[in-house]
């Protein structure tokens, strides 16, 4: 089915000086929508593309398929570009983007657990840790070191007075293995984009203090990342990319295709979620778990409120954390930061973005 609000103008394939297929990376969450949506709907095909959807398991495997040009373009943490450029934890490959994929859309989830010891919010879980210092650390996990889910778990312990080096352990885990470590008992907690907080949730295994539009509203949370070098040597199929995942933005947006996307992203190649739960996902609404619902538009936005413009505002809000949370940054690295967000070829791809008037 083709969506009217699309419409059927083309872009001849002959302008593009390309491969025969563009490699597009995600990893199984919600707000890989986009990506899904446009292959699915020939949003990519009526810009003269051939994309092949590549479902991957990790951040550092997004990572190294980019840097080793395995992949033309990924769905990616809006930190990985600039952990790209500037070399951090590896040789340092310039990489940029030019549109921001989706905002918001994580959450901190505690364990079932920790509630029947009275944890409450994160007053409560300070006096726990406290009382429990003693004996063991509790124990909580994000997607990815630099990562904005590491990003909003610190600075939400560091609030309630939990210094997150000394008091509690931080670890690293694939999303898709969340649920489980917190099931088992192996983790107290996490910090991870959806499906998997409300899935914790759905499944009464957790629940959650707060999400990230509690802590940040707003932030950039996936980006399209490409290395330089490709951006620089196939300009017409990059913006053609990015004017195609804009056009599928605007449809995750639109709540008359919410069922049918929720439906389509749940198949088990792809997120492998009930279409139900995806579906709460992308509602007004967010529950907390414990007969808590509240509304909450903003939780995740693939397009509204110029949401997709990688602006400086939103840079500096990557950068300033980066500097922070992980580890010292070259300075001549942070003077580089403004080549990575790049708003001149957003206004490139979103001028060529074809819409018909609702």
């Amino acid at each position: 089915m083709q969506p009217s609000r699309i419409s059927d103008a083309r872009i001849s394939p002959s302008v593009f000086n390309r491969r025969s297929v563009t490699r597009l990376g995600y990893i199984g969450l919600v707000d890989a929508a986009p990506l899904i949506v446009a292959a699915e709907y020939g949003l990519f095909e009526k810009k003269g593309l051939n994309v092949a959807l590549s479902r991957e398991v990790g951040w550092a495997t997004i990572r190294e398929k980019i840097n080793f040009g395995e992949l033309e373009a990924a769905h990616a943490l809006c930190t990985l570009p600039f952990a790209s450029s500037f070399g951090m934890g590896a040789p340092a490959v310039s990489c940029i983007t030019g549109l921001v994929l989706s905002r918001g859309g994580n959450a901190i989830v505690l364990s079932e657990e920790l509630r029947r010891r009275g944890v409450k919010n994160k007053e409560t879980l300070k006096m726990d840790v406290d009382n429990r210092k003693a004996f063991r650390k509790y124990k909580f996990a994000t997607v990815y070191a630099c990562s904005s889910h590491n990003f909003h778990l610190r600075e939400w312990l560091i609030e309630a007075g939990i210094d997150p080096e000394e008091d509690v352990e931080l670890v690293t885990l694939p999303p898709t293995q969340m649920c489980r470590n917190l099931h088992a008992g192996t983790i107290d907690g996490f910090c991870a984009g959806e499906p998997w907080g409300s899935l914790a949730i759905s499944q009464k295994i957790g629940w959650s203090p707060v999400n990230s539009v509690d802590l940040s509203p707003g932030h950039p949370e996936k980006v399209l990342m490409v290395r330089e070098r490709f951006a620089e040597e196939h300009p017409d199929e990059h913006i053609a990319l990015m004017s195609a995942l804009i056009e599928a933005c605007a449809l995750c947006d639109d709540p008359t295709h919410r069922s049918e996307i929720s439906e389509m992203i749940s198949d088990r190649k792809r997120i492998n979620c009930p279409a139900e739960l995806i579906e709460q996902c992308l509602s007004p609404q967010f529950n907390y778990g414990l007969g808590r619902v509240e509304s909450s538009p903003a939780f995740m936005r693939f397009y509204a409120q110029d949401s997709n413009r990688p602006s400086a505002a939103d840079r500096e809000w990557i950068v300033s954390r980066l500097v922070e949370n992980c580890g010292q940054i070259d300075a001549a690295a942070v003077d580089r930061a403004s080549t990575v967000f790049r708003e001149d070829l957003y206004e490139k791809a979103l001028s060529r973005a074809r819409f018909v008037p609702a």
